[in-house]
C-alpha cells in the first residue's frame, strides 16, 4: 500500500514537472504577446501624438491666417471711420463757416434796407441849398437824385463786404394794366418794333393782350378769349381783369418767351437764315404807377416808346435831365466859373459841374418846354414825380451774395412795401 502510495505520488510529482515544463512556454509565449499588443499600443500613441502635432500645426496656421485677414478688415475699418469722421468735421466747418458768412451777408441786406428806407424818408426834407459836404452828409447826394424824381444808386463798403443799393422811380416804365385800348396802340406797336418783332404780328398781340384784361368774353378779331384757352392741353380761363405780375403775359396767346424775355421768334424754322432774333419787352413795363413815365428816370428804352419821342429826342432828354449840357447860354457860350464850382475849359465847353445843382424837370410843362419840337400830345404820356419806387439790395461778402428785390412806397411817413422778392 505504501509502495501504490509512493508510486502514486512519484507520478503525480512527474505529471506536475510536466505541467510546469508546458506552462513555462506558455507564459513566455503570452509575455511576448503582451509585448507586442504594448509595442502596437507605442505605436497606435506615437501615430495619435503624430496625428494630433498635425492637426495643431494645421489649426495654428489657420488660426494665424485668419487673425491676419480680422487684423485687415479691422485696419481697413478702423481707416474709414476715421475718413468718414474728416470728412464729417470738414463738411461741418464749411458748413459752419458758410452759415457764418451768410448771416454776415444778412446783415448787410438789412442795412441796405435801413439806406433805402432812410434814403426815401430823407428825401422830402433834403436841399440843395446846404452847404454839407460829402463828409458831414454823404446821403445827402442820393437824397437830393429822388427827391428829382432821378435813380439813385449806392454802393457802401462795411468792413471787407459791400451793400448794392439801387432805389428806381417805378414810373420809369409803363404800368401794363393801364395800356388798353386803341390810345395805347401806338405805345404797343413801337415796343414791338423796338424790340424786331415783325408788323405782322402786331394786331394778334394786342388785341390778345386786349381780350386777356377786359371784362367781357368777346374775341377781337385777332384775340382770344375762353374758348380759346379752354381748348389747350392745360385748359385755364382769361382773366378778364388786371394781371398782378408781368410774367403772366407768358398765359396770353401768342406771348411766347421770346416776346417777353428775348430769343428767337420762330425756333421751328430750320432755316437759321430765317430765323427771326427779338429782344424782350418784360423791362419795359411795371404794374404800379398812374400809366404816365417819369421822363427824369426813364431810361432810353422807354422813352423810345412814348409817342412823339424817337431815339434822338429820347438822348436829348437824358443828356438835359442829367445836365450834360449844362453851363450853356442861349448864345452857345459857356458861363464862366461860377461860386458853384462849375468852370469852363479853353475850348469853351464846362468841364466840371456842380453835382448839386439841379437839372431836373420840375414839371410837364418845364419838361415840355426844355425840349424843343415836341409835339404837345407827348404831354398825356409823361410826368416829372415818382412816388412808387423799385429797390434793389444785394449784400455781398467772401463769395456769398443776398439779393432782394421790392416795391415801395412812401406816403410822408412811413415806407410801406407792396411787392417783396427775396432770394433763398
Amino acid at each position: 500500500m505504501e509502495i501504490f502510495l509512493a508510486e502514486v505520488r512519484g507520478q503525480r510529482s512527474e505529471v506536475r514537472g510536466q505541467r510546469s515544463s508546458y506552462e513555462l512556454p506558455a507564459t513566455g509565449y503570452v509575455l511576448q504577446a503582451i509585448s507586442y499588443k504594448l509595442q502596437a499600443t507605442s505605436y497606435t500613441l506615437k501615430l495619435m501624438d503624430i496625428n494630433r502635432y498635425n492637426r495643431i500645426t494645421e489649426l495654428r496656421s489657420s488660426s494665424g491666417g485668419s487673425a491676419l485677414i480680422i487684423a485687415l478688415w479691422t485696419i481697413s475699418l478702423l481707416s474709414i471711420l476715421v475718413m468718414s469722421f474728416a470728412l464729417d468735421a470738414m463738411i461741418e466747418g464749411r458748413i459752419s463757416t458758410y452759415v457764418r458768412q451768410r448771416r454776415r451777408v444778412d446783415y448787410l441786406t438789412q442795412s441796405g434796407v435801413a439806406i433805402a428806407e432812410m434814403l426815401l424818408e430823407k428825401k422830402d426834407n433834403v436841399s440843395s441849398g446846404s452847404y454839407a459836404d460829402d463828409d458831414e452828409d454823404r446821403w445827402k447826394k442820393p437824397a437830393l437824385r429822388l427827391k428829382r424824381g432821378q435813380n439813385a444808386v449806392i454802393d457802401e463798403e462795411i468792413e471787407d463786404g459791400v451793400v448794392h443799393v439801387e432805389i428806381i422811380p417805378e414810373e420809369a416804365r409803363w404800368n401794363i394794366n393801364l395800356l388798353v385800348g386803341s390810345n395805347y396802340d401806338e405805345v404797343w406797336e413801337r415796343m414791338f418794333t423796338n424790340a424786331g418783332i415783325p408788323q405782322e404780328y402786331f394786331s394778334e398781340l394786342i388785341d390778345c393782350w386786349n381780350d386777356w384784361i377786359d371784362a367781357d368774353s368777346t374775341s377781337s378779331s385777332d384775340g382770344a378769349e375762353d374758348d380759346y384757352y379752354k381748348s389747350l392741353e392745360k385748359p385755364y380761363t382769361a382773366r378778364n381783369r388786371q394781371i398782378d405780375t408781368v410774367d403772366e403775359l407768358l398765359l396770353i396767346k401768342n406771348f411766347g418767351n421770346a416776346i417777353l424775355n428775348g430769343g428767337i421768334l420762330n425756333p421751328e424754322e430750320e432755316n437759321k437764315e430765317l430765323q427771326i432774333q427779338v429782344k424782350g419787352i418784360k423791362e419795359l413795363f411795371t404794374t404800379y404807377g398812374d400809366g404816365k413815365i417819369n421822363v427824369n428816370s426813364a431810361p432810353m428804352g422807354v422813352l423810345m416808346t412814348v409817342p412823339g419821342i424817337d431815339e434822338i429826342t429820347a438822348g436829348a432828354i437824358i443828356e438835359e435831365r442829367e445836365g450834360v449840357n449844362a453851363g450853356m447860354t442861349t448864345l452857345g457860350r459857356s458861363m464862366s466859373r461860377s461860386s458853384s464850382g462849375s468852370s469852363n475849359d479853353s475850348t469853351g465847353n464846362v468841364s466840371s459841374m456842380d453835382e448839386d445843382e439841379d437839372y431836373s424837370f420840375k414839371s410837364t410843362g418845364d419838361f415840355m418846354s426844355r425840349i424843343p419840337g415836341l409835339d404837345t400830345g407827348v404831354s398825356q404820356f409823361v410826368d416829372t414825380q415818382a412816388k412808387t419806387f423799385r429797390l434793389v439790395i444785394e449784400g455781398r461778402a467772401a463769395g456769398i451774395s443776398h439779393k432782394i428785390q421790392a416795391i415801395a412806397e412812401f406816403d410822408g411817413k412811413t415806407v410801406r412795401y407792396l411787392q417783396w422778392r427775396e432770394d433763398p
